[in-house]
């Protein structure tokens, strides 16, 4: 063995640059003129001159190429080939064999143990030098080619990573552009303002992740002057309703100049030292709010809606301002459907007060009756949890319970004396000719249910079709539960009304005969926990009458 091979593998490593190859053969003539020979030609040159040896040394110092003699002492060329391609860590140096054997099955027996070339004694250097100079530039094709598949492995991994992030942020955006869509349609299918409002403030907060949100409406619709906070989230309330915008100071007018088509989201970061800006910006900072953007209708602000920072700290990208546009125009159609409805619901209710003061025209004792068995049908409904368009129906039924009186002879109304059984058969028809009336009417038609049925009884006893309780709407119900209080505790020419505890006591006992017994238990509660307040009648008395009121005999008959 040389004496190189010998040094320790921190001094024996590979020259930079250099390649080296590790010779080993027990005869040390052929060691040297292998030496000589690969040195002059660049190599750097190891030798080991026994099995154990050259294992040794490829442990310690694993050369690029092994020069392996067939025939060693101890362990033989076979042996140590065979130990080095079983080894993960040199596994992959190549190993030219060298043998003074021609036979094929010498040949053979060194390629089937792992050698990559094989040498037959005696040969040339050159011959030598070829085979060599062949494997390095076989080693480095693989090498290059190594090389180029980890570029592409990684060029790979990093496209694969890349189609990763980019089908999370698609499958976010399809997600959110299926959410906005099924808001849209929420919004606009609902008529309550207040509802509406809160589900598109927590649709903003989880759509955009943010830790705060806020809505200002305009104080008026035909000459706004302020816009003020009228749902939020993520705010103290004395915080949200502090603050107060100028609908025509610099910095709204700013958010929707004139002519201006598509309207954008604000940073306020963007125009905090503008002046003019100063009072409106610092307030809505002082809040938590970062950005805002007008809801715009008709071409006119109606409404600014501010967030505050997302939740995560990270950036607004141009998919969230994206989002927030499109939430503020779905918001600006909203709310004006809904204030729409509003109005068309007001005319609704100037149309049924109208009717019902033809009413009162016809029988001053019911003065005011209508509107406080309206107040009491809203208050079970209310307290029955109905939604908002389903407790409307039943104020207008409520106040439309009696419309079938106009069509009753006065003289009947206001006889003074006891009816006789015509006259009371005429006075059970008004709510058939109450239902009539408002047939074909379409706002009103939803009514019917309530005005034909207020005088039936849940044991199918009550007037004008003997419906039972299970036959009987719930709305009819309410209505015939208010309105029987109503006339309990109302004060007559011929006696007093009953305290609220009288007319209790009594609703209780008829309770699953006269009443539906889930309403008055209900009503009953609100009363008592004064939900429901008890409103006394302020009309004038009418001449008097020498029996009970044909209507409060309906009702405790």
């Amino acid at each position: 063995m040389s004496t190189e091979s010998l040094r320790p593998a921190t001094e024996a490593g590979p020259a930079k640059g250099k390649r080296t190859i590790l010779v080993v053969d027990d005869d040390r003539r052929v060691v040297e003129l292998l030496q000589i020979s690969l040195t002059q030609n660049g190599y750097r040159v190891l030798t080991a001159m026994s099995g154990e040896d050259a294992l040794e040394i490829v442990r310690r110092t694993p050369p690029h190429l092994v020069i392996l003699d067939l025939r060693l002492p101890k362990k033989t060329g076979f042996e140590v080939c065979a130990a080095m391609k079983s080894t993960r860590d040199t596994a992959h140096i190549p190993i030219v064999m060298v043998s003074a054997s021609a036979e094929v099955d010498s040949r053979l027996q060194g390629l089937m143990h792992g050698a990559d070339d094989y040498l037959t004694k005696p040969f040339s250097p050159k011959e030598l030098l070829i085979k060599v100079r062949r494997i390095f530039e076989r080693l480095e094709r693989h090498d290059a080619l190594a090389g180029k598949n980890q570029e592409l492995e990684s060029e790979v991994q990093r496209n694969r990573e890349d189609l990763l992030v980019r089908n999370k942020e698609l499958r976010f955006q399809v997600y959110s552009l299926e959410t906005l869509m099924g808001l849209t349609h929420q919004l606009n299918a609902s008529l309550d303002l207040e509802g509406l409002l809160g589900t598109l403030i927590l649709s903003v907060m989880g759509q955009l992740r943010v830790n705060a949100a806020c809505l200002f409406l305009t104080d008026d619709r035909e000459s706004p002057t302020r816009l003020d906070a009228s749902n939020f989230k993520g705010m103290k309330e004395e915080q949200a309703r502090s603050i107060v915008l100028d609908y025509n100071g610099e910095f709204i007018r700013s958010l929707h100049a004139p002519g201006s088509e598509d309207p954008r989201p604000v940073r306020l970061a963007s125009v905090e030292h503008h002046r003019g800006f100063e009072r409106e910006v610092g307030q809505l900072y002082a809040a938590g709010l970062t950005l805002v953007s007008p809801v715009i209708m008709k071409n006119r602000l109606v409404a600014v809606l501010a967030i505050g920072e997302k939740v995560s700290g990270q950036e607004f990208q141009a998919a969230d301002l994206e989002m927030l546009r499109a939430l503020s125009e779905s918001a600006g159609i909203a709310i004006e459907n809904a204030r729409l409805f509003k109005d068309l619901q007001e005319a609704y209710v100037s149309t049924v007060r109208l009717l019902v003061s033809r009413i009162e025209e016809k029988d001053p004792y019911t003065h005011g009756h209508t509107e406080r068995v309206a107040a009491y049908s809203v208050g079970i409904a209310r307290a029955l949890e109905f939604d908002p368009e389903e407790v409307q129906r039943i104020q207008f039924g409520a106040f439309l319970h009696d419309i079938g009186k106009v069509h009753t002879e006065d003289k009947v109304l206001h006889k003074p004396g006891a009816l006789t059984d015509e006259e009371w058969r005429m006075v059970k028809m008004h709510p058939v000719r109450g239902a009539e009336m408002v047939r074909g009417v379409r706002f009103l038609e939803r009514c019917i249910d309530m005005i034909r049925h207020h005088h039936e009884r849940v044991d199918g006893k009550g007037y004008p079709d003997g419906l039972t309780g299970e036959e009987m709407t719930l709305a009819a119900k309410i209505v015939n539960v208010a309105d029987a209080f109503d006339a309990m505790t109302t004060d007559r020419p011929y006696r007093a009304g009953l305290t609220m505890e009288q007319a209790v006591a009594q609703m209780t006992e008829k309770a699953g005969t006269q009443f539906a017994p889930e309403v008055v238990s209900v009503f009953v509660e609100a009363l008592n926990k004064g939900t429901i307040p008890v409103v006394k009648n302020t009309a004038p008395w009418a001449p008097p009458r020498t029996a009970a009121d044909p209507e409060e005999a309906g009702h405790t008959s």
